[in-house]
């Protein structure tokens, strides 16, 4: 193969693809829009729990049973002995002042200390309920110490809260104490409350070789993460890739300037540049995505990049390599079988289906059992062994020898798929305006 005339052929893909307006604007155009849409989903919600919050602070309580204790009550409208959730938004805004922001106004709020107020009769409280100077309504029944059922009310035109699951927590902590005052040392409740503490207790990892070290959450996430965003990114060049690559097949098609082309270069040759210009278009494009991305994020980003594991990332990267060839050349060969760029698209889904669709199924079994039996076929089988490989490398448990019998039947696969689609690429470029049959189909694979 010539690789000076795939060079042009690529070069003259990627600059043509780049220059197009469209192609800038969804490149340049999609991270926008997607920041603005996520800022408002974010802000929104915000609003709405300020707003709702500041309408009715107080929730009604009638005590029919007699067990709340008015002291503790006044306790926790005060905020003493505040939850771990509380605890945590004050230390965010210690730690960060002014520069907390929504994340911890958002958390101040959702777990502020529920106010309650009591009625003396449960009519007294629907009216206060009506009159709109309660937000709820609870009702503890005089068998109550018996049943453990609570009547809850609310208007009919009362909205959505994200604070309602907490008033209900709240009342139940307020019966808690009070059965406990009087009778529980104060010193002892928080320990009957929450027998186990987040925020105290300690996690550990043992590794293979015995070395205990402390458990690491992002570690783990980014084993996951890591294959996880390969294979996003994957299926979103090929898909992108093929699609320029399949819009631009029928354009030549159509205009008949493919005949031409053809005339200096094999059809090899046109494919596989096609398929390295196209393809660094289309990276080009996710690289532009996730830089965005992880500038808007650029704390988690560096957290992330801090346990970086080297090898699952290069790993990951050679598989994605390996079937952005094979992938690529399946799809646009058996695309340029089609008479227009929409069966062309069609005829292209058949690998794209049959490359997503097992993993996509069988991840759970992959990750539970990353060297069983279904693991392994999957990780050996040309199609399927991308995506496969990827989310088995994440787990740290595949042998050397198995990665590297995966990488040889996908060296396999590149070649094969492209000899493959090079020649049905020739056949359906020169067959303008005609679908071949499966005779003529079949007699070009065996030529290849």
């Amino acid at each position: 193969m010539n690789f000076d005339k795939v060079g042009i052929v690529a070069q003259r893909e990627f600059l043509a693809t780049v220059k197009r307006k469209s192609y800038l604007v969804v490149t340049f155009g999609m991270p926008f829009f997607v920041s603005l849409y996520v800022g408002l989903v974010a802000i929104l919600p915000t609003l709405f729990i300020n707003q709702s919050s500041s309408r009715n602070k107080e929730i009604g309580v009638v005590d029919l049973a007699g067990v709340i204790v008015p002291e503790e009550m006044e306790r926790m409208a005060r905020g003493e002995d505040s939850d771990e959730l509380r605890q945590a938004a004050e230390k965010i805004e210690k730690i960060a002042g002014p520069r907390a922001g929504m994340a911890a106004n958002l958390l101040k709020d959702v777990t502020a200390p529920v106010r309650f107020r009591t009625f003396a009769a449960k009519d007294e409280g629907v009216k206060a309920l009506v009159a709109g100077d309660i937000e709820r309504l609870y009702v503890v029944p005089a068998d109550w110490m018996t049943s453990g059922g609570i009547e809850s009310y609310q208007s009919e035109d009362a909205g959505f809260s994200f604070a309602r699951g907490r008033t209900r927590d709240s009342l139940g902590q307020l019966l808690n104490r009070s059965l406990m005052a009087g009778r529980v040392p104060h010193e002892l409740r928080p320990r009957l409350e929450n027998p186990i503490s987040n925020t105290a207790s300690e996690a550990y990892t043992v590794r293979k070789n015995g070395e205990v070290s402390t458990f690491n959450p992002i570690e783990r996430v980014a084993r996951f993460a890591i294959p996880g965003i390969f294979s996003l990114m994957f299926l979103l060049s090929v898909m992108i890739s093929s699609g320029y690559l399949l819009q631009g097949v029928a354009e030549e098609k159509e205009n008949r300037v493919i005949e031409i082309i053809l005339s200096s270069v094999r059809p090899h040759q046109l494919l596989f540049g096609k398929l390295l210009g196209l393809g660094a278009a289309g990276l080009l494009q996710l690289i532009v995505w996730i830089a965005v991305g992880t500038m808007a994020v650029s704390l988690l980003a560096a957290a992330a990049l801090a346990m970086l594991d080297f090898k699952l990332f290069a790993g990951c990267l050679l598989f994605f390599i390996l079937g952005f060839l094979m992938l690529g050349s399946l799809m646009t060969g058996t695309g340029a079988l089609g008479t227009n760029a929409r069966e062309s698209q069609q005829l292209a889904t058949i690998w794209s289906m049959l490359t997503i669709m097992p993993p996509a199924f069988t991840w759970m079994g992959i990750l539970d059992s990353p060297t069983g039996t279904l693991a392994r076929i999957l990780g050996w089988f040309p199609l399927t062994a991308p995506i496969t490989m990827m989310l088995r490398l994440g787990t740290g448990k595949v042998p050397w020898w198995d990665v590297l019998v995966s990488i040889v039947i996908l060296c396999g696969g590149v070649f094969v798929a492209l000899r493959v689609s090079g020649g049905l690429f020739r056949l359906g470029l020169l067959m303008y305006g005609k679908r071949p049959t499966l005779r003529e189909v079949i007699r070009q694979l065996r030529h290849a």
